[in-house]
Order: C-alpha cells, then structure tokens, then sequence
C-alpha cells in the first residue's frame, strides 16, 4: 500500500485482503511498519536499514541445522549449495551467521528470527518481496542490496519454489489476466525507441512497420553519472543490459572515443533533482560554464525547469490525444499489466486545446524536426490522432473491437482467460522438472544451456547458490562474491567516524500517494493529504518520520520544523513524531517535485524536501549501474531558519 505497484494505484489491495480474510498469517520485515503492514496486521520485524541480509544467513543457519529444507529439491534443482552452507556455518570465516550474530547487525532479537526460521520452514510459505515484480523492492537500493536479494532466492530454492504454496513475488503482480493479447507497453516500440534506440524493436517490426529510425550514437551516459559527465568532462562504469550476462561486465567510457562531450543538455519530463541521488550535483551541473546550453521540457515551473536556458512548455494529457494500457512498462517490466485486476486500454481523449504557448511532446518534436528538414520523416505525415489509430490497428483490438466502438466508449476490458487458459503458476514447471510453460518477452536459445525452455537461463540451467557467470567473470572481487556474503554497509553503523557524526540512518522508498515527482506540488489536491505534506505558515513542508525517543533527544515535537543533513546536503521538512520508526532509522519518502532552495542553490538548504539531495550517488558495487538510496546516514535538529547546509 505505501508504494502502489509503481503504476497500478490501489489495484492489489483487495487481494491482500482476501489473504486477511481467510486468516493467513503474516510477517512483515521492514524498517518502517508500512501501510501494507497497517492494514493487515501480523508480526512487525524491523532490521537497521541494509542489514537484511545477516537476518537472511541467520534463516538459512537455522534451517541447516535443524534440518529444516528440502534436501531432495537442492539436490535435483541447485547446484553450489555446499559452497554456501559451509559459509553459512562458519567454516570460511570462523563466524558462524546465527541469530544471534544477526542480531547485533539488525537489532532484531534473537529469539524472533529464529522463531520465524522455525515457522518458515515448517509450512508452506509465500515470500512477498518488493514493490514491482520479483526486482525485490527498495531494500535492494542499499549498499548491501544485492547480496540480500541473492538470498532470498536462496532461501527460497532451500524451501523449493515452485512447489503448491511455496513461492515468491509481492503480492502486487500475478493476476490472472490474458497474457497472450498483444498491446504493447510504452517502451516496447511504436513510436518510442530510447530503449531500443529505434522505434522497431521486438513486435512492432512486423505489426507497425514505419520509417527505420536508429539512433547512430551509440555512445551512453547512466543518468547517475550525467553530472560527472558534465562537471568533470569524464566518467566510466558498467551501464545495465538486461539482455545478455556478458552485457552486464561491459565497462563503457565517456566521451567514448571518436564522440563529442556535452555541449547542450536537453531535458524533459520529471525532475531529477527528486529522483537521483546527490541531486546537488545535478544543481551544480546545470550552472557550470561547461555547459553551453540547457533545455527543459515540462509542463511544470519546477525542479530543474528554472535552471533552463530555453524553456518549451508542454501541454498536460488533458490537451493531447494519445493511447495505452494501464500499468504497461511493457519493455522495461515486461507483463506488468498483471498488477491490474483487469487490462485496461484507453484512449485518451483531447478535451481541449492546449493553453497558452503550449504544445504536446509530439508537436514540440515535429516543430524542432521540420526546422532540421526531417519533419516528414519523423512525422510520417501523420498528427497524434492518426498515430493513435495506426497503433490500434498494429495490436489485437481490431480483433475484438471496432476503431469507432473504442474510441465512442473510450477504453476496452480484455476478458480474463477461461481458468483451463490460464497462464500457469510461475515455477511451477520448473520444480517439476518440466519445459517453460509461462510467457516470456522474447527467449533466446542462446539464453539456454540445454534444450529451448528446458531449465532456468543460467549457466547450469538450475538455482546456482555458487554463480557460474561471477566465477569466470572474477572469482576474487570482494564486492560480488560467487555465493551470498554477508558485507556490512559501506554507510550504516559499521562505518564508525561517520556514523558518530550522522547517527540516523535515513530511508526513502517511493511515495505512497505521488509517483516520483508527478502529482506532487503544481499547487493540487494532493499537497493537503496529511501524510504527503503538511501546511505549516504557508507553506506545504515534506515529512520526515523520527521515532519518539530520538525526537525527545533533540527537544522534537509533532510537526516542528527541522533540518535533516549531512555532508551531501540539507534539507527542511516537517516531523512526524511516529513509533513506526526505531530508534536510529528515520523515514522520509524521495520524489519531491518542488526544489525550493534558501539561498545559493546546490550550496544552501532546500525546504522543497528534495531529499535526495542528502542520499548517495554511489553504485551498489563499482562493476554495477545501480542506485544505493536507502544506505543514507543524516543528523536532524530543529531548524532555526538558517540556510547553510550543516
């Protein structure tokens, strides 16, 4: 409930309720006692922000030495597991991970981890991990995020997923919706190639043929690391490739040799500043003299808008015909309509002209490719309406709809399978030993080892507890070990100096209300929810959530005004005074769509609450393209209306 399935609102819930309902129980583990938890009740466990993963070790000792896994499944389906028990029983390191070893590291008591291994392992249990799918949620942006999502697929396999009862996900996706009628997802072709860099990848090469257009410019800057790209004119690392292993080792380099730096930063939709970390350095980037020209984008003044050169004001989906499918990141999540109770495709309609000098996207972009001479080209000779209906006309709708019948009604509802159809359960073939059965985006048969869609997509084809792919990649990096360690945080308790000078761990999870930086601010509704902002003189503040003691030790009361920091940055927001925090974790949601700052901007305190003006801008690991948000230290005081960053 508190990060709504990223594009699916509410949808799940009723779902969870069910589970309530017919008395299943249920153990929430999370530094925050979340809505979700809220609502359902159960048991709360709540480690210290990036030390899941000792909890993790802990569950596995306790099922070793109690004899409390499925041997015969870890035989027949995993291969390595005896590298990692010998390591989960001390036998490398001398340190035996038991729950009392864990307890130190997470400040859950002993006695409870062991209960819930216990219990665990001794029926039939469903693991709800995350917000979107099975990528694990917001406990994976930590410093020591991989390592724990490592093992709970671990668990998992000693528990033998895929059997009736025993699996995982979120609780958020595996509707039993119609899988195989096509309409694709936003970044799944059609008009839009920035993930293929053309607009004919995958299905839309045959069902939407158009003008080829591939983008030439190969060379690639993570958004993390534009800022350096700019301020320093150089930066390395290795980008995310979801389609092969060997694209994920492959280190990329700017300026990529024969490529021009950045001279012009062209930047539209929502606002980094809320969204990356140390977005003062985004701050600072735009200001450099090192870059020449800036334009934004936007339907909003906000975030980085102000900091433009030129600004192009685009029209809101109110002023703009367009079409899709509700919760369709189809080509960066692929079926995750399945978090809907039912597929939703709408036309949007336009209700009325753009206002002002604004333009849709499209328009703006037509405008600026006729003045380069490709207006035809680009366009196709075709407006956004036309567009729309060549888009119907490329998926399954003509099969079941007129043109005219969906665009009088508005939307249409595709009828879930009949229950014989359905999608079958997800490892459910695999656990039985048989051929993939459940719906993939496009298989290799170059991702098998064996035959095409017999065994998993890794190197052995089976759950590897000791990783094929990270032992021939580098058998001896300490950041990404064959099998699951236990590596402390390179920002929590371990690191001492800096966690005597900022002894609050701050985690900042998508909000529940606002997506990132869309419906916050922009003076709506939504600033008056009383769990989003809060009206103090005036002005809506963001939230922060101290538990009670900690706010009693800095003189804190409900709503007072106070400055959370640390070397990266500052930021006001109003307290919530809350025992949904333990002590030393405070809570505060990223995605601020308002950066206000109280003086020179990226050097002074911003009441925006942008918050991830405070979180690190640092990889998970150094071979990796990843974000470690929640690894966040900060000390909070009651804000005195000064506006330097510490």
């Amino acid at each position: 409930e508190a990060t709504p399935g990223s594009y699916a609102g509410f949808e799940s819930t009723v779902r969870r309720q069910w589970l309530k309902e017919l008395g299943v129980k249920m153990v929430h583990i999370d530094p925050y006692y979340n809505h979700t938890a809220a609502f359902l009740g159960g048991k709360w466990l709540a480690p210290r922000p990036d030390y899941g993963n000792a909890m993790a070790l802990a569950i596995a000792f306790v099922w070793i030495t109690e004899d409390l896994y499925d041997k015969e499944y870890v035989a027949e389906r995993t291969v390595g597991f005896g590298k990692w028990r010998d390591y989960i029983l001390g036998k490398e390191d001398g340190i035996p991970k038991t729950p009392e070893w864990q307890e130190k590291e997470t400040n859950v008591p002993a006695r409870d981890v062991r209960a819930l291994a216990r219990e665990w392992g001794s029926k039939k249990t469903y693991l709800a991990a995350g917000g979107s799918g099975n990528n694990l949620g917001g406990a994976c942006r930590c410093a020591t995020g991989i390592e724990w999502a490592r093992s709970l697929v671990c668990l998992m396999a000693m528990q033998g997923i895929g059997k009736p009862g025993t699996n995982m996900g979120n609780m958020v996706t595996g509707t039993p919706v119609d899988h195989h009628f096509f309409f694709p997802g936003y970044a799944e072709g059609g008009i839009s190639g920035d993930l293929e860099g053309t607009a004919l990848a995958v299905n839309m090469y045959q069902r939407m043929p158009q003008l080829p257009t591939i983008n030439t410019v190969m060379q690639r800057i993570p958004r993390q690391r534009l800022p350096e790209a700019i301020l320093e004119g150089h930066c390395e690392g290795y980008p995310t490739n979801p389609k092969t292993i060997e694209g994920q080792f492959f280190k990329f380099s700017y300026p990529a040799p024969g490529n021009a730096k950045i001279r012009m930063y062209y930047k539209y939709g929502g606002s980094f500043i809320g969204t990356m970390g140390e977005s003062n350095r985004f701050v600072k980037s735009y200001r450099t003299d090192k870059l020449q020209f800036v334009v934004n984008q936007a339907i909003w003044m906000e975030g980085e808008t102000k900091f433009a050169d030129i600004v192009l004001p685009a029209c809101t989906n109110f002023e703009r015909w367009d079409i899709g499918e509700a919760c369709s990141a189809g080509g960066y999540v692929q079926h995750s309509f399945n978090k809907m109770n039912s597929r939703v495709i709408h036309i949007q309609h336009k209700c009325i002209e753009p206002l002002g000098e604004s333009k849709s996207d499209y328009q703006i972009f037509l405008e600026l490719s006729k003045r380069l001479g490709l207006g035809a080209y680009y366009s196709e000779g075709m407006t956004e309406f036309d567009w729309c209906k060549r888009l119907f006309d490329a998926t399954d709708l003509p099969k079941v709809t007129s043109w005219e019948k969906f665009l009088k009604k508005g939307y249409y509802v595709v009828p879930p399978p009949k229950e014989e159809m359905r999608t079958p359960c997800a490892f459910r073939w695999f656990a039985e030993g048989r051929a993939k059965d459940v719906p993939e985006a496009a298989p290799l048969p170059s991702d098998y080892t064996e035959e095409f869609r017999v065994g998993l997509q890794t190197q052995s084809g089976k759950i590897e507890f000791e990783s094929s792919s990270l032992k021939r990649f580098d058998l001896n990096d300490p950041q990404r070990p064959a099998i699951s360690k236990y590596i402390p945080s390179w920002e929590g308790h371990h690191a001492t100096k800096l966690y005597e000078k900022y002894p609050l761990q701050l985690i900042s999870p998508h909000p529940r209300f606002s997506f990132h930086t869309q419906a916050d601010g922009k003076d709506g509704f939504m600033n008056d929810v009383k769990d989003h902002r809060v009206l103090i003189d005036g002005y809506y503040y963001w939230i922060v959530r101290i538990n009670t003691r900690d706010a009693q030790e800095r003189g804190i009361e409900m709503h007072d005004l106070v400055k959370i920091f640390n070397d990266r940055g500052a930021v006001v927001c109003a307290a919530q005074v809350t025992e949904r925090v333990p002590s030393g974790t405070v809570h505060s949601y990223e995605g601020s769509a308002i950066y206000d700052p109280l003086g020179e901007p990226g050097e002074s305190v911003d009441r925006g609450g942008c918050i991830n003006n405070l979180t690190s801008s640092r990889n998970i690991i150094e071979k990796s393209h990843s974000t470690a948000s929640n690894s966040c230290l900060v000390q909070i005081e009651k804000w005195k209306g000064d506006r330097d960053l510490r």
